[in-house]
């Protein structure tokens, strides 16, 4: 399996509230990444994070740690290295940022979350392999509310766990299913920034996003699997914004979608187009600019 080509891509956003009067405008602002295991390189990134201060914060997957660059792509600083030690990773997936600064990691390999600070020191960690409380089977995505909860994505125990910020246990919610509150391999999460705290997921394989009240009570969803609007194929990356629409990387049709609250289509929507081996996967709003993650692949390849 060889990959060829990875960047990161910013997208500002001119005007990010829809109007039924004006389209919005978007224009590309600048890329960063090339393929390989120098700084400011990726082979395979996975996740993407910032922090209150533009921070950009990159889970550099199969070079296995984390890196860091300002909001123009400057290379800042990296951490982390292949094993099962502290500040160690095995293929780091989902990265959050906290509102106080904290940097939370997906290390998806080793079925753990790892804490540390905004410059690499490890702080906590928590989790290991199985299906209990606290244990993660291949966990994705991650994502931290405004109270300094943490969600994680347990994609293969189907299902959502939070935490506090130090790790403890509080709720899970989720099964195998294609019911409501059922789950198909959960794999993006994110949290709303307003004071309901509704979190929403991407079901990869069941092709759909699903939003619920910071409790894990089902709200409401949409989607299925194709490739017409509102449709998805294997969604990975989501994340709201501050006006609450909601971005969702559609990997598989090679492009993001946008959505207003009530889960359908902004009227008037003008976004880049994603080339055919392009496939975004991780995603996160900032201030005024929305930021993907894009994995480029041989066709055929997977």
């Amino acid at each position: 399996m060889k990959k060829i080509a990875f960047l990161v891509a910013i997208v500002a956003c001119v005007m990010l509230v829809p109007s039924v009067a004006a389209a919005e405008e978007y224009q590309f602002v600048t890329a960063w990444g090339t393929h390989g295991k120098g700084t400011g390189q990726f082979p395979l990134p996975k996740g993407i994070a910032a922090d209150a201060e533009g921070h950009v914060y990159v889970a550099d997957s199969n070079n296995h740690r984390i890196q860091k660059f300002n909001s123009t792509g400057t290379f800042i600083a990296q951490w982390g290295s292949y094993g099962t030690g502290e500040g160690e990773f095995n293929q780091p997936f989902g990265i959050a940022v906290g509102a106080d600064g904290w940097v939370y990691v997906i290390d998806r390999n080793n079925r753990r979350v790892q804490k540390f600070d905004s410059t690499g020191t490890f702080v906590a960690e928590w989790g290991s392999e199985g299906p209990g409380e606290g244990e993660f089977q291949m966990p994705h995505g991650i994502a931290v509310d405004p109270d300094g909860y943490v969600y994680v994505a347990d994609s293969n125990n189907h299902r959502i766990q939070k935490f506090d910020s130090a790790g403890t246990f509080i709720a899970q919610w989720g099964s195998s299913g294609t019911g409501e509150g059922e789950f198909n391999q959960p794999y993006g999460i994110a949290v709303g920034a307003d004071a309901s705290g509704h979190v929403f997921v991407t079901g990869r394989l069941d092709h759909r996003i699903q939003k619920f009240d910071s409790t894990g009570t089902f709200v409401a969803q949409w989607g299925s699997e194709g490739s017409g609007e509102g449709e998805f194929k294997y969604p990975a990356g989501i994340a709201v914004d501050p006006d609450g629409y909601v971005y969702v990387a559609d990997t598989s049709n090679h492009r993001i979608q946008m959505f207003s609250l009530a889960g359908s289509e902004p009227p008037t929507t003008d976004v880049p187009e994603f080339p055919i081996l392009v496939v975004p996967a991780g995603l996160l709003i900032g201030i005024a600019m929305v930021y993907a993650v894009s994995a480029a692949r041989k066709r055929g390849e997977e």
